[in-house]
């Protein structure tokens, strides 16, 4: 590489710092692996780790100690370009570090740019940085690969101490981002079982508290208890003692006539029982008295009632459907009927128009039988079927396609 005849720049005086430059840093022109590579250029190992230690990264799964600088660097670029915090930190950090870029406010060709790579004074790897700072700053996009062109001088730089083949770059943004998400979820699962564990602990140590409060009563009321029984027995043996074994026996005796008396009464009331079941079996051999015959016109309905009177036509369909019915079902049935003709208003029959049917009614006869009907012309109802509520749909389909 061709050099041109320059000086390297004056150390600042001991004792003054060199000001820290306003000028743009543009690190979005970098992408995230050209970043990594620029953050090794601008700080040490130690200084990688705590910065990231500032954001608060790691790697699931890794030490950040354990890890090759690339790879923590590479850490700290994916997550400048994923947060804007974390870029406003790295920007603050690297000019603390590099203070400002190489020839600040002289305009270089591509030549001096070669030749400032190799002038250098202080840390060649942030002389470096230096210069790719400067070349970021250019308008055009061919000055701007200075930039790249120090940086893989850098890398170059890291990697020929150690004769290595170049590292194994770091693992893609989105595996460590897959890893990191896993490990959160793995964080909140154990979080919500250690907090399940601890209400169970709590709910078990309240539960054996309790438990321990009513064997302590219980405790209590068995010496009670014993107490009283040693009384008793004291009180019987005294009563022994002084010659009062007559009142023993007289009790002794009641007991005896109490036992008695109490199978006496068990006896009697099966007797009663017996009693009961005969009366009962006499009244229904008896014959019911013959209900008189009504005189002719005195129980007839009125006209009002007979002009609301509906004629119940009975089809095949019903007599067929009623067949698998027991006879509770089918006198409900007719009952049912009975009370439609009389008064198909009426409030316990809950009479509901079927949906996609014109004219077809049904009314509820117990709780899951239903009993379908026509009102047909004039005065006359058709009764069709009694079925099953869980058939109502089928009975439907079946009766759109007649």
């Amino acid at each position: 590489m061709a050099k041109k005849a320059k000086t390297a720049a004056e150390a600042p005086p001991p004792g003054q710092e060199i000001p820290i430059s306003p000028a743009p840093l543009p690190l979005d022109r970098l992408d995230a692996a050209r970043l990594g590579e620029f953050l090794e250029l601008c700080f040490p190992d130690k200084r990688l780790l705590d910065l990231c230690g500032e954001l608060r990264l790691y790697s699931p799964g890794y030490r950040l100690e354990a890890m090759p600088p690339n790879q923590v660097a590479r850490l700290l670029a994916d997550e400048a370009k994923a947060a804007k915090d974390a870029a406003q930190l790295l920007d603050k950090a690297i000019r603390e570090a590099l203070r400002n870029p190489a020839f600040e406010g002289k305009r270089l060709d591509e030549e001096q740019y070669r030749d400032a790579l190799e002038l250098f004074t202080g840390d060649p790897l942030q002389h470096l940085a230096r210069i790719a700072w400067r070349a970021l700053l250019e308008e055009e996009e061919k000055m701007q690969g200075a930039a790249l062109t120090a940086i893989d001088l850098g890398v170059e730089m890291l990697e020929a101490p150690t004769g290595k083949a170049p590292r194994k770059p770091p693992p893609p943004p989105s595996e460590l981002r897959k890893e990191r998400d896993a490990a959160l979820k793995a964080a909140e699962r154990a979080e919500k079982e250690r907090t399940a564990a601890r209400e169970q602990l709590v709910a078990a140590r309240a539960d054996i508290a309790t438990r321990e409060k009513s064997l302590a009563e219980a405790r209590d009321e068995l010496e009670r208890l014993r107490a009283e029984l040693a009384k008793a027995s004291a009180e019987v043996a005294r009563l022994t003692a002084a010659g009062e074994g007559r009142a023993l026996a007289e009790a002794r005796r009641l007991a005896d006539e109490a036992r008695s008396l109490a199978e006496k009464l068990r006896a009697a009331q099966e007797e009663r029982d017996q009693l009961r079941e005969k009366l009962a079996r006499a009244e229904r051999t008896v014959a019911p008295a013959p209900v008189p015959a009504p005189v002719p016109g005195e129980d007839l309905p009125s006209a009002e009632e007979a002009a609301t009177f509906l004629v119940p036509i009975f089809t095949k369909e019903f007599y067929d459907s009623i067949q698998r019915w027991d006879r509770r079902m089918q006198r409900a049935a007719f009952d049912k009927v009975s009370l439609l003709a009389r008064d198909w208003r009426h409030g316990s029959l809950r009479a509901t128009a079927l949906e996609g049917l014109p004219g077809y009614y049904r009314i509820r006869v117990a709780t899951d039988v239903r009993l379908i009907y026509r009102r047909g012309e004039g005065n006359t109802l058709e009764i069709l079927s009694l079925i099953d509520r869980e058939d109502l749909d089928r009975y439907i389909r079946q009766a759109r396609t007649r």
